[in-house]
């Protein structure tokens, strides 16, 4: 039947005919499974492309048009005290988003242009602006070694437009990585994290970081 049907060799070894002998059934829980896998990893990336168009057309917008300042660290300085002061000046709401996001835009422009960037200070810092800068590098370039950084300065973080950020910063990092080489403590911190969070977007996010680590669940 299956020299017949030919692609029934994809889910069987063989099979079982009315007084013949005896089959083996392939494991359809693996093939499921990673066919699973496969749309997740493809929902990622869909989802990482339009990020990353979104950080580009924000870019460009007219508030970050201009001449390219000399020094990028003195820019990213002054955009987080521009970031900090819209979070104090406009209450919560689609102008305020809108304003951040452009802030935002101009971070994804200047932190690029720095070599080395002090990332670990910019993680510890007290400036919400400043912890921005370092998901926005994390982000784009993510690097392995802040790893427990990064997600210490996500759990402290209590501004919500930064904790989104961070949390896509988490999953690029946590994808150069492998999951499967991440610490199981650090897969706890991140569901003790989960627990936490209210319904969002934040949330969202960080459900789908935790769904690259099925076996833990």
């Amino acid at each position: 039947m299956i020299a017949i049907i030919p692609w029934l060799g994809e889910i069987f070894d063989s099979i079982t005919l009315p007084g013949g002998a005896g089959v083996q059934f392939r494991k359809l829980t693996a093939r499921v499974e990673e066919a699973e896998a496969a749309t997740a990893r493809l929902e990622r990336e869909v989802e990482g492309a339009a990020d990353t168009s979104q950080v580009a057309l924000t870019a460009a917008q007219e508030h970050t048009a201009g001449e390219l300042a000399a020094d990028p660290a003195e820019t990213v300085d002054r955009l987080a005290a521009d970031y900090l002061a819209l979070r104090q000046s406009l209450p919560a709401g689609t102008e305020r988003t809108r304003l951040m996001q452009q802030v935002f835009g101009e971070l994804v422009r200047e932190t690029a242009r720095i070599p080395d960037p002090p990332i670990a200070s910019w993680l510890e810092s007290e400036n919400g602006g400043l912890r921005l800068a370092a998901y926005t590098r994390l982000f784009l370039k993510p690097d392995p070694q802040y790893l427990e950084a990064l997600l210490d300065a996500v759990i402290k973080d209590d501004f919500a437009f930064n904790v989104s950020r961070g949390i896509r910063a988490l999953e690029n990092v946590i994808d150069i990585i492998g999951p499967a080489q991440i610490r199981v403590g650090t897969v706890h911190r991140l569901r003790m994290y989960f627990g936490e969070l209210p319904e969002g977007n934040r949330k969202k996010h960080l459900r789908r970081l935790l769904d690259r680590f099925p076996e833990l669940a």
